[in-house]
């Protein structure tokens, strides 16, 4: 092509390019009239180094509403992964059911571009249509990566050396066909909880057991047919080396399980120190895609350094060894790759894909001891691919180790650009880019992208990376090890963007964690290959054991250590470490017959404020074990309980008081308790016990057993919460001890032993009370009067008027001396007892006597009753009437009862006294009490009157009465009782002469206040009665007189005198005075004459006289009245 035409090749291009950027803008103003739309850029299917592929779809988005509006892009065929709402700077979408919903802000005009990723299982490279509006669009497959249009060029000599030209030669490994697998389910184990029991006596395994021998430990049972059933076994010796008991065994049992964890504690010979052990057994993968691999191994020069190569040959051995013992080998096929700079001068060796048995030796024997050359990683890679290409349905997976940069590359004809602007290599030439030591390749050039834009070739990775992709993009693994890598200073790379081009060029599993790892050292390599050859065939694979310590436990520094307990020994040994409270061991890798077991030691920390002896404390939080870091699957150990023993404190009290009186002992005492050897700084040293008066405080001791608990404080808040372990943080025994008793009022303290204290009652100067009483029972009397001498003291005691003395203020009583009391003065209505001086003696210890007998103080005060005797008093009732005017007469014969009033209110008789001839009637020997007299019969002819004379004797023998009838007979206090005569009845007899009752007679008595005529109703009788007549001079006259009969010629005189005496017709009348109630009573017999009888006067022998005489006297009367009659007549 001539010089001309280049130049118009290139205006043409130029010209295209300009109206793909005009064309657009166009299009969005020609359609401002909509108010919502979308215009669909472009559409292409991408993929990311990991080879996930999404659909980058950029629109331009025109809104012009004032309203948020949806639009709807659909797929003919549906490919994309769902994807929850997500937002933008004027836009949102969100994906579902292969329908992508996307709202646009009000007033929004911009260009949006989406990324939407795509679901492996349903993307199938088919050709595919977006619809938006009922159009559809083309999406283009980037990852195809079909021919496309050459993309013109100045027509210079200059840019022709710098273009990458396409030929027949021209190598495109996206273009392969993809290595289909069959589908995999990777069945994941469910996690087996631990169970627990938490109550009162703390957290401990619900199904536990314990070490024999062991007391403060409890450790969880293992399980049984790889199930959530425990297995029952509640003891074994807890030996270490013990493989069988306790391990709970995740899909299967024994030699069948995936893998097996065990969790148990034991205690030391130092209390307060366990050991711990954690056991993890692997297996062999049950069900193991068969593998086709391809170790790929740098045989460049530099390889010789720390004698790299020598180090990938023992892990290749250790690669094969591991595999050969796997128990897989029949599923595995091998190849070998070693590079360096191509050509027959250079390192180079393969060891052709062949079965793992057939081809073990050679790749065991062919890494050379000195290798030469520069890196060509790219051929390593493609070489590799080569392999691999087989489509047997087996996974394919290349193990790359390289120890720098790429020297060597092929030259890059196109390009795939990411949205991150970074580019990889989509199709080479046969041709080399050569830098020789560095990955900058020193005359760059271009070569156009997906787009067709020129991108800058200067960079070996731009192909080495390229060619890990289409290996990956075809279904190949890549694994990679950076061993030592260095930066490339001539590229300008440092050591991490070295390492992040490496990061490119390899896998990513599941959860997006690359398939990648740095060697700082050479050794480092074999640990590598070691770990690598067991993730391919054993259960656990980079597996991580996390176990964190709770508290009151902490680990023993020095204590950690892990090794292989297995038949068959790991093949790698894994890290543990603890970071903080936390022990953990990751790159786990355990095959068949493969276990570890981790060993540590904590001590429980029982110093702490909120530390409980003898209660159930789990030794670490939830400690688990991850088969594999690329899984979600996670095993639960068992977690080991421990306790602590406690102690109980047996705290004892004694008193000693030389007054024997307990009573100024306090409700309680407190005591300081010290507790040493402890070892932290914070930990509490001191704490108080309070023991308590008992109810019955009888006994000369106190005392508090069982002790478990202490307080913080001795003050208000006093609450006992601090318990009391057997040792501290070092196992050593705590000493619990008494430092110190809380001051006790009136006692001195002294420590007998470490938790016993004795408390000595001080002596204080004492006071002395006296109380009076009397020996009549009462009680406080005052009026008495004391005097104490001794010891330079002479001095009236003080009456404190409530009947009790003191000494004066100013005096008190001393030990070692002795005084004399003396009462000189009784109080009234009592007199001086016999003994009226005591003598008080206080010894040197206190003790205090009186008269030789010990006493008790109280309240610091000698205390003494003294009784004075009553003086009793008698008392009289004077009987009198009165006669005439004011003239008292004492009358002889009235009987009055003393009573006395008891607690119920009633009076009980006491005494009873009739009066004399002096009217009295004396009660004598009276005490204090309530007093009533009353008169129970009163003299003949008197009336009786109970008077109810009530009084009271106060203690002091002073008579309280409220009366007026009082008097002082000889000294003695005398009621004065009045009575009245009573009235007289006079009854009158009407007879005849021979003494027959004679009817018919009227009789007047006339006479003070009186004038009545009987009878008044006109019967005739011989009786007549008049009642109720009062000292004085009466008429008795007979008015009236039965016919035939001579009736009386003078009224009869009859005088009543006040002494109760009567004179008939001047003649004195024998006593007519009753007793009782009855009035006193007057009979006259009344025929011609009254017949009056003489008065008795006594004696049986002057009666008879009289007799005589009356009767003589009768018939001498008769005979002169008979003779008259007869004269008469």
């Amino acid at each position: 092509m001539t010089t001309t035409g280049k130049k118009l090749k290139v205006v043409f291009v130029l010209i295209l390019l300009s109206l793909s950027n005009i064309l657009p803008v166009t299009a969005i103003a020609e359609a401002t009239d909509n108010p919502t739309m979308l215009e669909i850029i472009s559409a292409e299917i991408t993929s990311d180094q990991s080879g996930k592929k999404a659909l980058n779809v950029k629109l331009n988005a025109n809104n012009n509403s004032t309203e948020k509006v949806e639009k709807e892009i659909g797929l003919v065929e549906n490919y994309l992964s769902d994807v929850e709402r997500k937002e933008g700077d004027g836009y949102a979408y969100q994906v579902k059911s292969g329908k992508t919903t996307l709202e646009i802000s009000p007033n929004t005009k911009q260009t949006i571009n989406l990324s939407l990723p795509i679901d492996p299982t349903l993307y199938h490279s088919q050709t595919n249509k977006l619809i938006v509006d009922n159009k559809e669009y083309d999406i283009t497959d980037a990852t195809e990566h079909k021919k496309e249009t050459e993309v013109s060029t100045p027509n210079t000599d200059e840019t022709k050396e710098g273009i990458s030209e396409e030929n027949e030669n021209s190598v495109s490994p996206f273009t392969l066909p993809t290595l289909s697998l069959p589908a995999m389910t990777v069945s994941a184990n469910q996690t087996i909880p631990t169970e627990y029991t938490t109550d009162d006596q703390g957290t401990y395994p619900k199904a536990n057991w314990q070490p024999t021998g062991n007391t403060n430990v409890l450790d969880h049972q293992g399980n049984k047919n790889g199930s959530n059933q425990w297995d029952g076994i509640n003891s074994w010796d807890g030996d270490p080396n013990d493989r069988t008991h306790s391990y709970i065994e995740y899909g299967g049992t024994g030699n069948q399980a995936d893998y097996a964890i065990r969790k148990f504690a034991k205690e030391t010979t130092t209390p307060g120190l366990f050991d711990v052990y954690l056991n993890a057994r692997g297996n062999v993968q049950k069900d193991i895609t068969p593998l086709d691999l391809v170790l790929v191994v740098d045989w460049s020069g530099s390889m010789n350094d720390n004698d790299r190569i020598g180090e990938v040959k023992i892990g290749v051995d250790r690669f094969v060894d591991t595999l050969a013992d796997s128990g897989i080998t029949d599923k595995i096929n091998m190849g070998y790759v070693g590079y360096s700079s191509d050509g027959y001068n250079y390192s180079n060796g393969t060891v052709q894909m062949g079965s793992f048995d057939s081809v073990k030796n050679q790749v065991k024997s062919i890494t050379p001891s000195w290798t030469n050359g520069g890196t060509f990683t790219q051929k390593g890679l493609r070489d590799a691919g080569d392999m691999l290409s087989v489509p047997n349905g087996h996974k394919k997976v290349i193990v790359l180790l390289t120890d720098g940069v790429p020297t060597f590359s092929y030259k890059v004809q196109r390009v795939h650009a990411q949205s991150s602007n970074d580019y990889y290599g989509t199709q080479f030439s046969n041709t080399q880019d050569q830098p020789g030591n560095t990955s900058r390749i020193a005359r760059s050039y271009y070569a156009p992208d997906q787009n067709n834009r020129s991108r800058r070739i200067d960079s070996t990775f731009i192909a080495t990376i390229g060619e890990a992709m289409a290996l990956k993009e075809r279904g190949i693994e890549i694994h990679g090890l950076g061993i030592q890598l260095q930066s490339d200073p001539a590229a300008g790379l440092s050591k991490a963007e070295v390492e992040s081009r490496m990061r490119q060029m390899v896998s990513a599993d599941e959860k997006g964690d690359l398939y990648y790892e740095s060697a700082d050292h050479a050794t480092d390599i074999s640990e590598y290959l070691a770990k690598k050859a067991v993730q391919i065939s054993a259960t656990v694979s980079n597996g991580q054991i996390n176990d964190p310590i709770a508290e009151p436990f902490i680990y023993q520094p020095g204590t950690l250590s892990v090794k292989s307990v297995g038949t068959n020994p790991t093949t790698v040994t894994p890290t543990i470490s603890i970071d903080g409270n936390t022990i953990k061991s990751n790159q786990i890798y355990l095959g068949k017959d493969q276990e570890i077991q981790i060993h540590y030691q904590v001590r429980i920390q029982t110093e702490n404020e909120d530390f409980h002896p003898n209660f159930w404390y789990q030794m670490n939080g939830r400690t688990t074990f991850q088969p594999s870091i690329d899984t979600d699957e996670l095993a639960e150990f068992g977690i080991p309980s421990a306790k602590a023993p406690g102690v109980n404190l047996h705290i004892k009290k004694l008193w000693e008081e030389f007054d024997n009186n307990p009573s100024n002992r306090p409700d309680q005492v407190t005591f300081e308790i010290q507790r040493n050897h402890t070892t932290d700084a914070a930990a509490w040293k001191n704490g108080y016990i309070r023991i308590t008066k008992p109810a019955k405080d009888t006994a000369n001791s106190w005392e508090r057993a069982d002790v478990d608990k202490l307080s913080a404080n001795s003050g208000e808040s006093y609450q006992e919460i601090l318990s009391l372990p057997q040792y501290n943080n070092q196992g050593q025994a705590f000493s619990y001890q008494t430092i110190k008793e809380l001051p006790v009022p009136g006692y001195d303290s002294q420590q007998i032993d470490a938790l016993t204290w004795k408390n000595t009652k001080q002596f204080t100067p004492l006071d002395l009370k006296i109380t009076k009483n009397s020996s009549t029972g009462e009680k406080d009397l005052i009026g008495a009067v004391f005097k104490l001498t001794g010891d330079s003291i002479d001095t009236l005691l003080t009456d404190n008027g409530d009947g009790t003395y003191s000494l004066p203020e100013n005096v008190k009583l001393q030990k070692e001396m002795t005084y004399t009391l003396t009462e000189t003065k009784a109080p009234e209505g009592h007199e001086l007892s016999k003994k009226t001086t005591w003598e008080i003696k206080i010894a040197s210890d206190g003790t205090v006597t009186i008269d030789g007998k010990t006493v008790t103080t109280s309240d610091d005060t000698i205390q003494l009753t003294i009784e004075n005797p009553f003086v009793e008093i008698p008392i009289a009732v004077r009987k009198y009437t009165m006669q005439g005017t004011g003239k008292e007469m004492n009358l002889k014969g009235a009987a009055f009862a003393l009573q006395k009033k008891e607690a119920n209110g009633a009076y009980q008789p006491m005494d009873s006294q009739t009066t004399n001839e002096k009217g009295l009637a004396i009660f004598d020997s009276l005490t204090p009490g309530e007093y009533r007299v009353v008169e129970t019969a009163g003299p003949a002819g008197y009336d009786t009157s109970p008077g109810n004379y009530e009084f009271q004797i106060d203690k002091y023998g002073k008579i309280i009465y409220t009366g007026e009838n009082t008097e002082t007979t000889n000294g003695m206090w005398t009621l004065t009782h009045q009575n009245r005569l009573k009235a007289f009845d006079l009854t009158v007899h009407k007879k005849e002469d021979n003494g027959q009752a004679l009817k018919g007679a009227k009789f007047r008595l006339q006479g003070p206040e009186m004038d009545l005529e009987l009878p008044k109703d006109g019967q005739e009788t011989d009786t007549f009665l008049f009642e109720n007549l009062k000292p004085g001079t009466y008429k008795l006259t007979e008015t009236f007189t039965p016919e035939g009969y001579q009736g009386l010629k003078d009224p009869v005189t009859i005088i009543i005198k006040e002494d109760g005496s009567i004179q008939v017709d001047g003649q004195e009348y024998e006593s007519v005075l009753s007793p009782g109630a009855k009035n006193n009573q007057i009979s006259l017999d009344i025929t011609n004459q009254a017949k009056v009888p003489l008065p008795d006067t006594g004696g049986i022998g002057r009666l008879g006289i009289y007799l005589v005489g009356m009767i003589g006297c009768t018939f001498s009367i008769w005979y002169l009245f008979f003779k008259k009659e007869r004269g008469g007549s």
